[in-house]
């Protein structure tokens, strides 16, 4: 058998080296197979656009289906970073932004998707932060683009159930209009189902259930009270049960978590505070955590404990005939006056 000579081989080969050269001068199209590398053409309308006349960060606009908002999603994790405690919820909180990235991921590959939801129970004491948290759930699911818009509705029993017969279903499905493409907050939502013989409570966690699925990609139902009151809620009803299936637990403040709250409220809102006003800060929120007081308001006492300071602040500043600019916006270790009193009454 003769052998093909190099002269020939080279012939035979020039036309796939030349298709080889041009595939690495410009690449083709890759190859929808799902694989790792593929990488799906941007569909029609999908290009970045902006007004001229309205400044981009300062619009709210949805989120294409699939399309990650890195930058938006990194500032609402920071948030979340930002929140002071929170050590479970936060954990949590991350591993609901992992999976949901993948799904987010997976829609864009368009892979198959799992069926599980990203429904949340917020169990723990008032003041720990599950509004807030709340929020940021919707911000994150916007930038994964797998809410349209991540806009929060907050609701309790009073904006869901009627105050006659068929009015309730009505307000289920009115709250879920508003929440669509974004997150539905149930403050104390264990309330619905506390009285058994409420017909119109439990009527409207029949509506719930129903909507929650029939909107699944397009409303996050989020139902928050306290841890107790909120696992008797849950296991009022198979379907709840069924889609409440992801439980973030809210930690109490202790006094060192409260009392950087307490910072960051001031900061927040310009305000300076003397060595001797942080001291006795420190001092007082020891006390309160101590004979545990803090418990059932956490930071909504530091709000509280901050409205008695200002007011303080404004009757010593009003003593005084002349008064230089600082010292409006400077707090004194004499604000303090009668702020623990006034905490222990209110929230004893």
């Amino acid at each position: 058998m003769t052998t093909p000579s190099d002269e020939f081989k080279r012939k035979l080969l020039a036309p796939i080296e030349e298709l080889f050269r041009e595939a690495l001068g410009n690449p083709p199209p890759p190859v929808s197979s799902g694989g790792r590398n593929y990488q799906p053409p941007p569909a029609p309308g999908d290009e970045d656009w902006s007004e001229p006349d309205i400044p981009q960060p300062q619009r709210s606009r949805a989120t294409k289906p699939g399309r990650v908002d890195e930058a938006a999603l990194e500032e609402a994790m920071q948030a979340v970073n930002g929140l002071v405690g929170l050590r479970s919820a936060k954990r949590s909180i991350h591993r609901l932004a992992d999976f949901a990235r993948i799904e987010a991921e997976r829609r864009r590959l368009k892979l198959p998707q799992s069926r599980v939801g990203f429904h949340c129970a917020f169990t723990g004491s008032p003041g720990t932060g599950k509004t807030s948290m709340a929020r940021l759930i919707g911000k994150i699911m916007k930038a994964l683009g797998l809410l349209q818009s991540g806009h929060t509705v907050e609701l309790d029993k009073a904006g869901l159930v009627g105050g006659y017969l068929g009015q309730t279903p009505l307000k289920v499905r009115s709250a879920f209009d508003r929440a669509d493409g974004g997150v539905l907050f149930i403050d104390e939502a264990y309330s619905l189902s506390h009285d058994t013989e409420d017909l119109y409570g439990l009527e409207a966690i029949d509506g719930i259930v129903k909507l929650m699925e029939d909107r699944r990609d397009r409303v996050v139902v989020i139902v928050a009270g306290y841890t107790k009151e909120m696992q008797q809620f849950i296991a009022s009803n198979p379907g709840l049960r069924s889609r409440f299936s992801r439980t973030f637990s809210f930690d109490d403040f202790d006094a060192e978590e409260l009392l950087s709250i307490q910072k960051q409220m001031l900061r927040s809102s310009g305000f300076e505070a003397s060595e001797g006003f942080l001291l006795r800060c420190e001092l007082l929120w020891q006390t309160l955590y101590r004979d545990r007081l803090t418990f059932d308001g956490n930071g909504r006492l530091v709000r509280s404990a901050m409205e008695v300071v200002l007011e303080n602040q404004a009757a010593r500043l009003a003593r005084k005939p002349k008064k230089e600019r600082h010292e409006f916006c400077e707090l004194m270790p004499e604000d303090l006056d009668g702020v623990e009193h006034h905490l222990r009454t209110n929230n004893g």
